[in-house]
Parts: C-alpha cells; sequence; structure tokens
C-alpha cells in the first residue's frame, strides 16, 4: 500500500481509527492461507521476513506516522484466540481467530510500555491516548495497576505479554502469580501463555525448545548441548512461571522478574502484603529493572478488593504509574490507576476499525441497569452489576465504601425523576437579589442560564460554563422563625484549578412545622463552580437571608468564613456541632466555633444519620405504600451521588447533606444531654433533701 495513503488513512486527526487493519496485516495472511512466510527456511527471505516480524514485536510497529507497540502487535498478528463472530441479527458464535483491534487494547498497551520505558511529553501527546498520564511521571521505571470491567480480555493480553516476552527477551523471567492457582493453569493465564507458546513452536521461526523445564507451571526455553560428553543447558534461557500466593506472601522473593503480573486482584486476600514482599524482584539498587502489574475487576465482592482499590486509588505510593482520575466525578485533581470502562469495545459497540460507540454502549448499559432495577428485590443484585460492568472506578470499588445506602430504592428514585422530569418540573432556577434591603427570588428565564443537574456533567459542560444557578423547590413561609429552615454547604476550595471540577453544594432543608403540610425536605439548593468562590458563598449567604437560616458548612475551608465575616453576617453561619462531634470523636480538640471538620469518625457519623433519615417513613400514598425520605428527593446529581458514594472519591451534593443533617442530629443530643443534666440536679437536690431529713432524725 502506498506509504502516502496510509499516512492519510490510518487515523485521523481527532483521533478515529480509519485503517487500523494496517497493523493485523500477517494476521490475515495467516487466517486467509494457514502460513505466515511461504519462503523456506534458510533462505534469505525467509530470514528477513521472521527478523523484521521479531523486530516489530520486540519495537512496536510504525504505519503513516502511527505507532503500535511490540507487545501489541505480537497481540494482533500471533495470539489466536476464541473471539465472537457474528451470525445474523443477535446471533453469534465463537471462532478460532486473531484479536480485533480496539481503540481500549490502544490505550492499554501504550501506557504499559510508556510506565515500563517512559517517553517524552511530545511523544504521549502525539498518540492520542483516552488517558492521561500525570505530568512529571514519563520518566519510566514505574508499575502498573488496572481496574476494568468483565469481559475485556486481560487474562489473554496477559497471556500474550507473557509469551511475546519469553521470546523477545533473553534470560527475561515473567512470574504470573495470583491467590488461588486455578487462575493460572490449565485453563487460566499461564495455561493460555503456554497455548501461545506452542504455537510459535508450530506456526513460526521462533520455536524454542523446553529440553531442561517444561511443566505445568514453568517454561524454561534450553537444550542439551554436549561438551566434551558432558549435556549442558543452553539456549535463549528466558522462562514462564506461574505461582500461587495463597497464603504465601513470599511466593516471589528471590526471583529477579521482568514481568510480575498478580491476576484476579480482586480475588487476592493478601495482595499488598504480596506486592510489597514481591517488590524487590522488580529492583537492583536505585534501578527498576522489572514491571509489576496488577489487573482485577474491583467487584469481586470478596476480600482482596479492599487491598486492590487501595493500591488503584493511590498509585504513586508503592511506584505504580499515576493516571488523572478522569473517570470518578470530581476526581480530576487525584490520581489513580489505569482503568478499562465497560463502554470500551463492548460486543457490539465498536466498529471493524475498533472505535467504540460510546454513547451507544453508554445507553444499552444504562437500559440493562434499568431492567435489572425493575425485577431485582434486592440492592446487591444492582451493586453487582455496577461492579462486574463499572463506567467509572467507584462503581468497581462500590463494595469497599459500604455506605449501606439502600442504592435500589435510590436508583428507582432516580428513574422516576429522570422519566417524569421531576426535576424541572418541581424546581424553579432563580436568580437572587437584593431589593429595599430584602433577599428575594426571581424565576430565570434565560435558557443559557441553566441548573447542573447531572452528576457526571458532560465534557461540553466546561465549555458552557460550571456557573448553574439556584433553583427553589418550596418557597419560604412568611417570616420564617430560625430554626425551620437548616443550610448545608460543601465549597471548593480554590477559584480556578487545571484540573478541578469539583463543585460548590448547597442545600436548604424544611424542618417540621406547625400547620405546615411540607417537612422534613429539601426546599432549595444549588450545584456549581463559578470562577469565584465568593460567587457560590454569595448564593449561600442570600439563601441565609431568604430563608432565615444558619449555614453549616465544612470549615477547613476558610474562605466562606472570610465572606462572612466581611459582610457581617457571622451570625448567619451555624456554630460547630458540639454534641456530634463529642459523640463521635473521643477527646476532640477541634473548636472552629463556626461550621463543620470532616475526619473520619465524624464520617462515620455523617453516613450513620444520612442511611437513617433515607429510610424514614415520611408519608404514605394513596396505597398504603409507605413513602420515605428518598421519596421526595428532586435532584438527580443527589440521587446519584449517593448510589455512587465512597469515601475515595469527592462527593459534594452527599457532603452538604451530611452538614444539614448534622445540625439535626446536634439539636437532638444537646435535649438529650439537656434532658440527663436536669435529671442530674432533681438527684442531687433529692438527695440533699434527704440528707436534712435524716440529720433531724
Amino acid at each position: 500500500m502506498d506509504q502516502k495513503l496510509l499516512t492519510n488513512y490510518v487515523r485521523n486527526p481527532q483521533g478515529i481509527w480509519i485503517n487500523s487493519s494496517v497493523f493485523s496485516e500477517e494476521a490475515k495472511h495467516f487466517t486467509k492461507n494457514g502460513y505466515y512466510c511461504a519462503d523456506r527456511p534458510g533462505t534469505y527471505d525467509y530470514t528477513k521476513y521472521w527478523d523484521e516480524q521479531l523486530r516489530r514485536c520486540t519495537e512496536g510497529y510504525t504505519v503513516g506516522g502511527v505507532t503500535i507497540t511490540g507487545n501489541h502487535y505480537n497481540y494482533l498478528n500471533f495470539s489466536p484466540i476464541q473471539k465472537i463472530e457474528k451470525v445474523t441479527g443477535k446471533i453469534a458464535k465463537k471462532v478460532t481467530g486473531f484479536p480485533d483491534f480496539w481503540d481500549g487494547d490502544y490505550n492499554y498497551f501504550h501506557a504499559l510500555d510508556i510506565a515500563r520505558n517512559g517517553a517524552t511529553r511530545e511523544y504521549v501527546d502525539s498518540l492520542l491516548l483516552d488517558v492521561k498520564i500525570e505530568n512529571g511521571y514519563l520518566n519510566g521505571g514505574y508499575h502498573m495497576v488496572v481496574g476494568k470491567a468483565r469481559r475485556k480480555g486481560y487474562s489473554f493480553k496477559n497471556a500474550s505479554i507473557c509469551a511475546n516476552t519469553y521470546n523477545t527477551v533473553r534470560r527475561s523471567l515473567t512470574i504470573i502469580g495470583a491467590f488461588d492457582k486455578k487462575f493460572l493453569y490449565p485453563k487460566g493465564t499461564m495455561g493460555m501463555a503456554s497455548d501461545l507458546l506452542s504455537f510459535y513452536n508450530k506456526h513460526t521461526a521462533w520455536g524454542k525448545a523446553r529440553e531442561f523445564v517444561d511443566k505445568q507451571d514453568h517454561k524454561r526455553s534450553s537444550f542439551k548441548e554436549y561438551i566434551e560428553g558432558a549435556a549442558v543447558e543452553s539456549g535463549f534461557m528466558s522462562e514462564i512461571m506461574a505461582v500461587s500466593f495463597g497464603d504465601n506472601p513470599d511466593a516471589a522473593r528471590g526471583k529477579d522478574a521482568y514481568y510480575i503480573l498478580f491476576e484476579e486482584a480482586g480475588k487476592f486476600p493478601n495482595l499488598i502484603a504480596s506486592v510489597e514482599a514481591t517488590e524487590a524482584a522488580t529492583t537492583a539498587g536505585a534501578y527498576i529493572v522489572g514491571q509489576m502489574v496488577i489487573f482485577g475487576t474491583g467487584g469481586d465482592m470478596e476480600s482482596g478488593t479492599t487491598g486492590f482499590a487501595d493500591i488503584f486509588y493511590t498509585p504513586k505510593q508503592r511506584g505504580f504509574m499515576p493516571f488523572v482520575n478522569i473517570w470518578d466525578k470530581d476526581s480530576t485533581t487525584t490520581s489513580c490507576g489505569f482503568f478499562h470502562p465497560t463502554y470500551w469495545n463492548m460486543d457490539g459497540f465498536y466498529d471493524d476499525q475498533g472505535n467504540t460507540d460510546i454513547d451507544g454502549a453508554l445507553k444499552w448499559e444504562e437500559n440493562k441497569r434499568e431492567e435489572i432495577i425493575k425485577n431485582s428485590t434486592s440492592s446487591s443484585t444492582i451493586n453487582q452489576r455496577l461492579q462486574e460492568f463499572p463506567t467509572c472506578p467507584s462503581e468497581a470499588f462500590l463494595t469497599v465504601s459500604t455506605n449501606g445506602f439502600p442504592t435500589v430504592e435510590l436508583r428507582n428514585q432516580y428513574n422516576k425523576v429522570i422519566k417524569e422530569q421531576l426535576h424541572i418540573k418541581m424546581g424553579q432556577p432563580v436568580d437572587l437579589f437584593r431589593e429595599e434591603g430584602k433577599v428575594k427570588a426571581r424565576p430565570i428565564l434565560d435558557k443559557k442560564v441553566f441548573p447542573i443537574w447531572e452528576y457526571k456533567f458532560k465534557e461540553n459542560a466546561k465549555s458552557l460554563g460550571l456557573d448553574g444557578c439556584p433553583v427553589i423547590f418550596e418557597y419560604p413561609v412568611e417570616k420564617p422563625p430560625l430554626g425551620l429552615y437548616k443550610i448545608g454547604y460543601d465549597p471548593y476550595r480554590h477559584d480556578k484549578a487545571e484540573w478541578s471540577s469539583s463543585l460548590g453544594a448547597i442545600y436548604v432543608y424544611k424542618t417540621i412545622m406547625s400547620g405546615s403540610l411540607s417537612r422534613n425536605k429539601i426546599v432549595a439548593m444549588y450545584v456549581g463552580r463559578p470562577d469565584s468562590v465568593d460567587m457560590v458563598n454569595r448564593i449561600a449567604e442570600l439563601f441565609s437571608e431568604l430563608y432565615n437560616a444558619e449555614v453549616m458548612y465544612e470549615n477547613e475551608v476558610t474562605h466562606t468564613k472570610d465572606h462572612f465575616v466581611r459582610r457581617k453576617l457571622i451570625h448567619r453561619l451555624a456554630t460547630q456541632p458540639n454534641a456530634v462531634i463529642a459523640k463521635a470523636v473521643n477527646k476532640s480538640t477541634v473548636n472552629r466555633i463556626y461550621g463543620m471538620h470532616m475526619n473520619e469518625k465524624i464520617k462515620d457519623a455523617g453516613e450513620k444519620y444520612l442511611k437513617a433519615w433515607l429510610t424514614e417513613i415520611r408519608d404514605y400514598d394513596q396505597d398504603g405504600n409507605a413513602l420515605t425520605n428518598i421519596d421526595f428527593i428532586y435532584d438527580p446529581g443527589l440521587l446519584e451521588e449517593l448510589i455512587l458514594y465512597n469515601r475515595k472519591g469527592n462527593f459534594d451534593r452527599v457532603i452538604a447533606l451530611m452538614m444539614i443533617l448534622f445540625q439535626i442530629a446536634d439539636e437532638e443530643e444537646s435535649k438529650v444531654y439537656k434532658e440527663k443534666k436536669k435529671e442530674h440536679k432533681s438527684i442531687t437536690a433529692l438527695k440533699e433533701n434527704m440528707k436534712k431529713q435524716f440529720s433531724k432524725q
């Protein structure tokens, strides 16, 4: 094919694959003819052909200025696999063939190569990857941790990498590790790698004898050479070894490895201990000579998930390549491992060039989840779906958070809100302003100004603006008494941050009032991220005056208090909920007068309050079915945050709601304390009176 033509038709400037088949020419030739090279072994052309193929499997292959890695090239051309072939309609069958080119695989193989060998920023940018490696981490020498959805073929990709390393790196040792040997052989990764070595021996010029070590769990490329009548082991001396870590995290200790693969990380109870014990096998003094690669599906619902999540969300701590977390909501200021979401290359949703139809895949997955919710009576069913086929890491590692929130009911309410457009019907976007010394609200009619309803706002949202606007579900009663309404506010820290999409979240909540039909509900809200933090602080200020409510806020962010001080409205801030803090934290020394600090123990308490509030029965419908507080939440973004909530992500709306519940809980705890104190005084008085009576006798 003409090189100029290739240059124009391999991949367009937007990153769409147009002629990805140029990377699979050898596979196509083998599929058609049953062989790779027609030249006779030993001839110049035969040797030249196989030398070039070996070079491509080692160094990578570039066509028209577009490059794939050596491992990717080997995977596409020399790694036959059972694959799906469409027969008719929705009917398909599995046939033996070669892997399809996938855009998701392109990202993975390049990320793995960059982690190990490093690259310039210019080169990385030219690759047009769909993942972003953190700045300052392109110098190489890093391990990789990979979270993924099910059915993405990573066990086979691992096997192909092992076989290619065995074939291209002299004296290399590749270790395939798992907690349970059933993931290794006979049908696991080690078994797959062994099959590929047999394929090489039969169909390529790379055949290697295994005369000394050829066991189910250990392969070594060597042969017997006789020197002065004595048999000596010679040859390429590369190895693949399978080890079961089981109850022995030291299983790979003392073995200098080129690759160490940890399979099924979610089913690996001693993963962290095994990684720490194995790290020495990849280092030589200050140098990295080997690479650990951890794979798994987060939602395996077993004890290993916790260790896996820990490494995935803190990659820098153990020398793993950090990626910008572009998947979890509001997490682009944080690091994580490499993630392969369910929508990348979902069967039925990628074209013949390997381009993923992301919108179509996401829509299909959404419908699948709705179907499960509709037909399920248990929250664990939908949780399992989220974990096994996640669109973001927080779904994959959902079991780690164990927030205990009623996700099925929350998802049902979310679907109802979206289907019936309740957030639009019930919520009125408004502009808050002062007129004649009073705060007023007027409806917003400008269609260019809109609330932010999405939990994961679209990528183009930034270009449209993230200002958002206040929304009122119920206007305040006339002359509201102090305490009827409460405000929770989770501010963001900085005006602008390159990779931050954290939002400011404010909720106004109505408690119980005699004679009022509505109670215990969110009556107003604001979610957004304008250019200035003071714009959000001002909305909190105006809400506080409109509803005559105090604002409970996260006081580790200091600019909120500064704003209210400047405005001489410090009395509008809620004081520290000491009763709640005293109950949650033994001998807490934090005393900031206003607002609330959020440590782990206080979050524990907040999650308990929130769970209780969500499931609290509020009313009954006409059929006698109980209605909980969930049934009166009309913000779809809040509902999604509650479904996906965990300690690792950034959940602004949830924290804002917690701030309200802390106020309510503090009032209740204070009442109990006062009653006990009153009771204590009564008992003391009784004792004194009895003393006096007995002393007279």
